[in-house]
């Protein structure tokens, strides 16, 4: 039992005093009320919020053997079919591009991630590698591959591919009716360059998230919200590969499912609370967006996308929750903390993370 700790509840509002209860043998939320229990013999929370642990929507964890390794490049020289990426990945060894990700993995556990959605190359040599990577640390992963068959979707989640892969879509349509068939994810990266969502939404078997969507008409916006397509920004990334800056509050008005992704760690790092801040700093030379609705981009949004039990906190639930210390420098003093989260929170501020009801960082 979690006594006396503030924790922003299902409609992503802050209850300042709380409780609730973990079934350590489910690993699920069992119940949470508001409410101050007076008992000096119980642990007493008082001093954290707790929140649902973050879900990072898009990554490519391969290249973070590269962290910088580029710079003043647009996207189709750094990551394009013939970009630098790809010549990076031919002179590394495969001890340092294992040592890159599990490096990756753990820093995203350390800053509250719970679970984050790998883009994976190289088909089933780079789906092994990540499982390398993720071995013996409580990260969850959701592994959407490439260059795979119809055989070795029991190893995966799903797909996760660029457009010029679909160029013959017939070579890819058995096995994209499969993930499909079985109820699992079709991702496309689309909307780096212009052309490129009209393209994704001209595939004969549609996508359930694209990437990037950046710059929309009206129609394709349209077309997003008509068929329940999942969208995620990279506006990191982004801003970095010169592709532009997405209009965060253009899509949360249409009702679309937003989440947010840090993309390559040689461009990024996988740290979401850096990616909320840029997010809600951009939307201020835009259209101002509700820090909570930013806050639900990591948290119940992707839970959505990716069909996941969690992403809020509510009965019933999985207990994949993180403990962020109130009184810390950077936090303390806060009259808004839900803003606070959104434009300041650091992975140093996240004291606890839970994941399945079990404590695997209790600082």
């Amino acid at each position: 039992m979690l006594f006396n700790c503030s924790f922003i509840d299902k409609n992503f509002e802050i209850a300042e005093e709380g409780n609730l209860e973990i079934d350590e043998n489910s690993g699920k939320i069992s119940d949470c009320n508001e409410g101050y229990v007076s008992n000096s013999s119980v642990k007493n929370f008082k001093n954290f919020l707790v929140m649902p642990s973050l879900i990072n929507a898009h990554t490519h964890i391969g290249d973070s053997y590269a962290k910088d390794a580029v710079r003043n490049l647009n996207v189709k020289q750094c990551c394009g079919k013939e970009g630098i990426k790809w010549k990076l990945y031919k002179e590394a060894n495969q001890r340092e591009i294992l040592e890159g990700m599990k490096e990756s993995t753990l820093q995203m556990l350390d800053s509250g991630i719970s679970t984050f959605a790998d883009f994976r190359e190289f088909g089933m040599k780079g789906i092994k590698q990540l499982r390398n990577a993720v071995k013996g640390i409580p990260l969850k992963t959701k592994i959407l591959a490439r260059d795979i068959e119809v055989k070795d979707l029991n190893y995966v989640d799903g797909l996760g591919l660029n457009l010029y892969n679909l160029k013959n879509f017939e070579d890819y349509e058995e096995i994209i009716k499969e993930v499909k068939k079985r109820g699992e994810i079709f991702a496309v990266h689309a909307g780096e360059t212009k052309g490129e969502i009209r393209e994704a939404l001209n595939l004969k078997i549609l996508p359930n998230i694209i990437i990037h969507f950046l710059n929309p008409c009206e129609e394709e916006i349209k077309a997003v919200k008509r068929n329940k397509i999942s969208v995620v920004l990279c506006p990191g990334s982004n801003a970095l590969l010169k592709c532009g800056i997405p209009n965060l509050k253009q899509l949360t008005d249409a009702k679309i499912n937003v989440c947010l992704g840090t993309d390559n760690v040689m461009l990024n790092s996988p740290d979401l609370w850096s990616e909320m801040e840029f997010a809600y700093k951009i939307s201020s030379l835009q259209n101002f967006v509700e820090p909570k609705e930013i806050l639900k981009t990591v948290t119940l949004n992707p839970a959505k996308a990716f069909n996941l039990n969690y992403g809020v906190i509510n009965k019933g639930k999985d207990a994949n929750i993180i403990f962020i210390n109130k009184n810390t420098l950077n936090l303390r003093h806060s009259k808004d903390m839900i803003t606070s989260l959104v434009n300041r929170c650091k992975s140093s501020d996240v004291s606890k993370v839970m994941i399945d009801g079990k404590f695997v960082k209790n600082l």
